[in-house]
């Protein structure tokens, strides 16, 4: 018996054979962690466009002390420099491929790192951005996080990685 093909992320019994439709556009949302509502939504028509169109929207938006936890979509080092030159701090997830320089070690055991580290190439569209990368085992592998913060005792390695958790919490509320 041959079955209907289902789209897997459909929950409802009368979406399920109904094939997906193209996207209208792409969205970016700024959700309070405290009330899981959204702060601010804006909007491109063209869904193919970078996340990197609503930094300026983003940057207008937040004020000195805010704490970002950041899509890797924004993975965007004069971003994450203007942001800091502004006094707003972010968490965000590493990219694999980032070329790292450490400067001090604040932990290292064996299922966790706290490093202060130096990130870019420091060429204009990537310049150095000095950055805390903290890395947690999860079985057999590390989930790495990179955040404004520099100081531990003001933001805890395990605090850093459960915001982190929260924001994908906050994102399935939405």
């Amino acid at each position: 018996m041959v079955q209907p093909w289902r789209h897997p992320d459909r929950k409802l019994k009368s979406l399920e054979e109904v094939k997906p439709g193209s996207l209208a556009g792409k969205m970016g949302v700024v959700i309070d962690l405290v009330t899981r509502l959204p702060v601010k939504i804006w909007f491109q028509e063209k869904p193919s466009a970078s996340d990197t169109r609503f930094e300026e929207n983003l940057l207008e938006l937040v004020s000195a002390k805010t704490l970002l936890l950041l899509d890797r979509g924004f993975y965007h080092f004069q971003f994450w420099q203007r942001l800091i030159d502004q006094g707003v701090h972010f968490i965000t997830r590493r990219k694999i491929n980032a070329v790292i320089e450490y400067q001090q070690v604040f932990t290292d055991g064996h299922a966790l790192r706290d490093r202060l580290v130096k990130i870019g190439s420091g060429t204009k569209k990537t310049p150095i951005v000095t950055l805390r990368l903290i890395e947690v085992r999860v079985g057999k592998s590390w989930r790495s996080y990179l955040t404004s913060v520099l100081e531990p005792e003001i933001l805890p390695p395990y605090v850093v990685i459960d915001l982190y958790q929260k924001r994908w919490r906050a994102r399935r509320c939405f």
